[in-house]
């Protein structure tokens, strides 16, 4: 039975790929994205990793004071690279999951965080330059032998303008793609406006999980590592601390935010009202968690971790949306959308869609759809 349900899901990806023009360019140009993208961070991430081992290698001797900033604040910037890297193989999943489910709002978010992680790539080229300068003032002699300006041009630059026209591309295949999902949600719901409604709020919600397997289960093992380093305050004053029984309490809201991803989702699905107060109440935790590892973070500006602290405040910001959107589902339960839900998820493995098949014509006619309002 296993393996049947793996077939079928797998024909039907397939079918919902192939369906048109556009959801064959948009899965492709994810896949291309991911492999352009991953293979010049990689060469960044190998330059960054290569400066930090030379520094090390510097002292003593050579630094006029100990490079221990140097080495720390590096070590960051290289994490930050494994992050890129790692986005790149969740944007691929996320692309592939938003065909397969068809989801208008999921397609459009996919545009977003595109075009997010295309600046957030500026911000991490200068904090490269930042390093190197400072690292200048600590160690004028050693920094002859590194030259990473040199490097700025071929390994950053092209990174930065490889995710800005592959975000460029994307946001043209997702507005084409969000007009010809939003007719299939119209033949899945009809036309009752306030389903339409719930059942948009329903995807909202279901896409702020999945963007939390990434963005805050990672920050939440990000934020281990980063403080994991400092357990006690005989560490240097310039490397990140926090207390004892903050960093234990961190420990235990990373394993709250994994529950918290398999309640909320199966709550949501089931329309369990206790689930979903539970829910609301872990991202309350967490975001308070979120809120004290800022308040650690923000030290003053030559010792900032600026993609850090810029991740922990979309890390807030994705928690709050994902705890108001935990009510608004909440609230929308018993009023008809499991029934539709159920349904989807009953279908017959021979008809992958219970509705008459309307030709591709009468999809490209309306520029507008009431569920796109």
């Amino acid at each position: 039975m296993i393996d049947f349900g793996i077939y079928r899901r797998g024909m039907k990806l397939m079918q919902r790929i192939n369906e048109s023009m556009a959801t064959q360019s948009f899965v492709l140009t994810s896949v291309w994205q991911a492999i352009i993208a991953t293979s010049l961070e990689i060469r960044v991430y190998l330059r960054n990793k290569n400066a930090g081992k030379m520094v090390e290698q510097l002292f003593p001797g050579t630094c006029n004071s100990e490079p221990s900033t140097s080495i720390v604040r590096m070590k960051n910037i290289t994490e930050e690279n494994i992050l890129f890297i790692s986005f790149q193989i969740f944007q691929v999943w996320f692309c592939f999951n938003a065909i397969y489910n068809q989801n208008t709002i999921q397609i459009i978010t996919i545009s977003a965080i595109n075009f997010c992680c295309a600046c957030l790539s500026i911000v991490q080229l200068l904090e490269v330059i930042k390093w190197y300068r400072d690292f200048e003032h600590e160690c004028p002699d050693g920094i002859d032998q590194m030259k990473l300006e040199q490097k700025y041009p071929t390994n950053d630059v092209p990174l930065i303008i490889t995710l800005m026209v592959f975000a460029t591309i994307i946001s043209f295949l997702s507005w084409n793609l969000y007009r010809q999902f939003g007719w299939n949600i119209y033949k899945k719901i009809g036309c009752d406006i306030s389903m339409q409604a719930i059942y948009r709020t329903y995807l909202i919600y279901v896409m702020l999980l999945k963007l939390g397997l990434f963005f805050i289960l990672g920050l939440a093992i990000e934020s281990c590592l980063v403080f994991g380093i400092n357990l006690s305050s005989e560490d240097i004053n310039h490397i990140r601390y926090i207390p004892k029984i903050i960093y234990l309490f961190h420990l235990v809201v990373t394993c709250l935010i994994i529950l918290n991803q398999i309640l909320g989702y199966r709550s949501v699905r089931k329309e369990i009202k206790l689930g979903m107060i539970l829910v609301g109440s872990f991202w309350v935790v967490i975001i308070l968690d979120f809120c004290i590892l800022l308040f650690y973070s923000i030290g003053n500006v030559k010792d900032s971790w600026y993609f850090y602290i810029v991740y922990l405040f979309v890390g807030i910001a994705l928690s709050l949306l994902s705890l108001v959107w935990s009510v608004r589902v909440k609230t929308n339960f018993n009023k008809g959308l499991q029934d539709h839900i159920d349904q989807e998820i009953r279908k017959p493995n021979s008809g992958n869609n219970p509705f008459p098949q309307v030709p591709q014509e009468a999809i490209k006619k309306p520029d507008r759809w009431s569920i796109d309002d």
